[in-house]
């Protein structure tokens, strides 16, 4: 995958953790942003060389989301932050 491709992944990426942040923070749960996640990981971003820190960083969201009780989501959103964080630091070394 080239630099490009990948950088637009990863923005697409970082929009549906944003999305679902938000609802975490509102004591909800997004299934389909959850299953959006991880298909936009198994389609092509998980496999990028580059993109191996998301990998542990999405299996710690999909974590804390295992047993989705409204005490649980704020550690989701954190979750969600430290994806985001992970997802801006490999654009900033692709671009």
């Amino acid at each position: 995958m080239n630099a490009t491709d990948l950088s637009r992944r990863l923005k697409q990426l970082r929009r549906a953790v944003i999305m679902l942040q938000t609802e975490f923070r509102s004591d909800q749960l997004d299934e389909g942003l959850l299953t959006e996640i991880e298909q936009q990981m198994d389609h092509g971003i998980a496999t990028d060389p580059r993109c191996i820190v998301l990998v542990a960083l999405v299996d710690a969201l999909r974590e804390s989301t295992l047993t989705p009780r409204k005490e649980m989501f704020r550690d989701a959103a954190r979750a969600c932050e430290q994806l985001k964080d992970g997802i801006e630091q490999v654009v900033e070394r692709v671009s």
